[in-house]
């Protein structure tokens, strides 16, 4: 499934005469030339750093950030049957998506478990955790069926072997990657979705009894991984007191990233495939990326070939599978490199005797809403376009023509925005979530460096990395689809 051709918003700047940008296939010019809205994007990020520079100091930083808890409250019986309740309609409608792909129609727009999933579970539900907080973590599918096994096989999920140290969550960033992989390049159709539910769900049931439900869920299960981190971003917490009480505590959005330390490297690289795999799901889409390959500017394979690639698409096109699909792997190590190497800068700068490694855990989280923004504004006109006609699907999930609660027609008319308001919004999220990151990146840079003026300088080479990433991200949205 191909998401960004349903939605992507797009802009040539070459084009005489202004800027236009192309969105469900309607033209639209934009107010104004391309690269002003990159000049204004980057002159607001560096206008951003010289006032947090000024503005937070150390006393700021120790403060940690501000927090408005709520009263604590004691699960009752209620609560309980709801939490039950909500758990039981999430796992049904996972066994429903099974079951509508090896029996529904084969039209992934007519199926139920396609839009459910990729859309609804996929895009939805993240950004229903970046309001609330993890609620995931209450109805997770997998771990209900967990729980249901465990019922009848006692000790079902206590685990035999030890979680290995060394592991961490790097099961995890296995899984993020394959799925991802088979998305962008597996044709995924209504029936081999639900081959590859039921795969993943044998997966999770034998990692559950060889080393258990707490650490499964807690480093393997890709999506309880995902979730946490999108978690730590939204403006609520959700927090587990003595006797099973709850506090609800509000936050400023992204707050909760503040003295926050990544535990191990391969979260980092989890991390950074959120925003790497979405970089490429943009980037690959697009007519440079195309012709790169095909067209050969660099010429390259043509004398190799003894004709443009192009000519030979056919028996090249395995070939060009393998090339995007080794460039997905690598992505993830590649922002990590580029990490890296902004972060030994500012340590050459401020001669700082924290290795490296320490460094990018402790600054790490602050790529953080960058990923989270990336993902929102290369994705969210989906949810508008295809998560609505949810409502249609219910009454038909098969696709067998069937109208239960009267919405199998009325409620298939998609969100269109307007076009203006997709860019815009776009170009105002990626500023925003680079200048969230400056500042968390700012605050920690207080806490690890000896003085405000230290810190300050040490935050320039990543000063340097956030208008890179403003920069690339502004500039794959803008970028003509190939074909």
């Amino acid at each position: 499934m191909n998401s960004k051709q349903l939605f992507v918003f797009t802009v040539s700047a070459a084009l005489p005469g202004g800027s236009f940008a192309h969105s469900f296939g309607e033209p639209y010019q934009l107010p104004m030339p391309y690269w002003m809205y990159i000049f204004a994007a980057v002159a607001a990020l560096v206008l951003s750093f010289i006032v947090l520079a000024f503005v937070i100091g150390n006393d700021h930083a120790k403060r940690g950030p501000r927090r408005w808890p709520a009263p604590l409250l004691k699960p009752r019986g209620w609560t309980r049957r709801l939490k039950t309740l909500c758990a039981a309609v999430f796992f049904l409608c996972f066994v429903l998506s099974v079951i509508t792909g090896f029996l529904g129609s084969i039209d992934p727009y007519r199926n139920f478990n396609m839009t459910f999933f990729w859309v609804i579970f996929g895009l939805g539900a993240p950004y229903l955790t970046l309001l609330i907080g993890n609620w995931y973590s209450q109805v997770n599918p997998w771990a209900t069926l967990t729980q249901l096994i465990n019922r009848v096989i006692k000790g079902f999920d206590t685990g035999r072997l030890s979680y290995p140290a060394g592991l961490s969550y790097w099961p995890a960033v296995l899984l993020y990657v394959a799925l991802i992989g088979l998305e962008l390049f597996g044709h995924i159709r209504p029936f081999s979705l639900s081959v590859l539910l039921v795969a993943y769900t044998a997966i999770n049931l034998v990692a559950v009894w060889l080393i258990g439900a707490n650490a499964w869920f807690r480093y393997g299960e890709l999506f309880s991984v995902m979730f946490r981190l999108w978690a730590k971003c939204a403006p609520v917490a959700w927090e587990r007191h003595e006797d099973n009480r709850i506090r609800v505590v509000f936050r400023l959005p992204f707050t909760g990233l503040i003295g926050q330390r990544i535990e191990h490297i391969s979260l980092l690289v989890f991390l950074l495939f959120m925003l790497s795999s979405t970089a490429y799901d943009g980037l690959r889409e697009t007519k440079v990326w195309f012709q790169i390959f095909w067209q050969d500017p660099f010429n390259l394979l043509t004398p190799l070939l003894g004709e443009p690639p192009i000519r030979a698409y056919v028996w090249l096109r395995p070939w060009y599978v393998a090339f995007e699909s080794l460039c997905l792997v690598l992505s993830p190590f590649l922002y990590l490199l580029l990490f890296w190497a902004f972060l030994w800068l500012g340590k050459r700068l401020t001669r700082s005797r924290h290795t490296l490694k320490e460094l990018s855990l402790r600054f790490g989280f602050s790529l953080l809403p960058i990923a989270i923004v990336y993902h929102v504004t290369h994705y969210y006109t989906l949810l508008l376009n295809q998560g609505v006609k949810i409502r249609a699907l219910i009454s038909d999930p098969f696709g067998w023509g069937w109208d239960l609660f009267g919405t199998t027609y009325t409620a298939r008319i998609p969100l269109l925005p307007d076009m203006g308001f997709v860019w815009n919004s776009q170009t105002v999220l990626i500023l925003l979530g680079h200048v969230a990151s400056v500042y968390l990146a700012h605050v920690e840079a207080l806490t690890v460096f000896r003085s405000p003026r230290q810190a300050t300088l040490s935050q320039l080479p990543m000063l340097g990395l956030m208008v890179l990433f403003t920069g690339a991200g502004l500039w794959i949205l803008a970028q003509p689809l190939q074909g």
